[in-house]
């Protein structure tokens, strides 16, 4: 029944993978459980990754549910990348660059992290949540501390998974309390472990090398989707422009029209004025040329309100 479950579990896994979110939660169930107390006090490594992945289901919402396997391996994952990026994070914290602030270190970080190893780091949400935890830090040194690791190189994952998970079995059985030689079970145990260890590291290595091709895939989606969000940014802001430019442009347009009637309007009343002034005269109080002038002036004047009273057709 356990099989059956197992490819029915492996099978879901492939079809979909963990996104920044899931990993987010993962990371913070990884730290709260690592830190509990409860957990570190008795707990082997099986409850201890059935808690996590119970913890992680019950947290995950409307996500997919996973498996042990399938949360370990993520977990292997995170825990290789992020540890080879603090080491990139700790050369830029030692050169302390004038007037950085912490976000600027990371994103340098992160630059040099992609120059070296030809990938971008895509695992930035997973730094964020365990860089102050210490539980981390001591995972991390115990990682540098396996066989052959060298700086900023991980080791195989269920490897550094045996040595560095803080396991509360092993941090119990270290204490000079149960501390005991290794017996002949022991032993035994110890070598089926190695050699699991060594079949698993082919498995996960060519786990890997499909988990690169797909967070490459991801990081050129990632890249497009940014580009299209900054195109369509700037498409806004241009159309945001051309239309305040367009108000304004009515609004000028508006006030030149309100001008011109108000000057129209100015200049006929002038002209009704004037014209109420020469239709007032007198013109037998006139001198003969002034009467003359005049009387053509009134008669030009008669002449224009009836024409503006019949119209011009008529």
């Amino acid at each position: 029944m356990s099989g059956s479950s197992s490819k029915v579990g492996a099978t879901r896994n492939k079809l979909t993978n963990f996104s920044a979110y899931e990993d987010n939660v993962l990371c913070k169930v990884w730290v709260e459980i690592i830190t509990d107390v409860v957990t570190n006090t008795g707990h082997r490594k099986e409850a201890f990754w059935l808690r996590v992945r119970d913890r992680y289901n019950a947290k995950c919402g409307s996500y997919p549910q996973r498996t042990q396997k399938s949360v370990m391996n993520r977990w292997d994952h995170i825990k290789a990348k992020v540890s080879k990026f603090s080491g990139y994070m700790a050369d830029m914290n030692q050169s302390n660059p004038s007037g950085m602030f912490d976000a600027d270190k990371s994103v340098a970080a992160a630059a040099n992290f992609d120059g070296v190893e030809k990938h971008n780091f895509t695992l930035m949400h997973c730094w964020q949540v365990v860089k102050d935890e210490p539980k981390w830090w001591e995972l991390k040194r115990k990682i540098d501390a396996a066989p052959n690791s060298a700086s900023r190189k991980s080791v195989p994952s269920s490897l550094s998974r045996d040595i560095s998970d803080l396991d509360p079995n092993k941090s119990s059985s270290t204490s000079p309390s149960k501390k005991r030689p290794m017996g002949r079970d022991v032993a035994k145990e110890a070598t089926k472990k190695a050699a699991l260890v060594s079949s698993e590291c082919m498995s996960k290595m060519y786990d890997l090398s499909v988990q690169r091709i797909e967070l490459f895939k991801e990081t050129e989606g990632e890249r497009k989707a940014r580009l299209d969000e900054m195109v369509a940014l700037e498409k806004t802001k241009a159309e945001e422009a051309h239309e305040h430019r367009k108000m304004m442009l009515e609004i000028e347009r508006e006030r030149l029209a309100l001008d011109k009637q108000r000057l129209r309007m100015d200049d006929e009343k002038k002209e009704k004025e004037e014209d109420e002034r020469i239709l007032a005269i007198n013109l037998d109080q006139c001198q003969p040329m002034q009467r003359m002038y005049y009387q053509a002036l009134q008669e030009d004047i008669i002449q224009r309100m009836m024409s503006r009273r019949h119209g011009p057709n008529q």
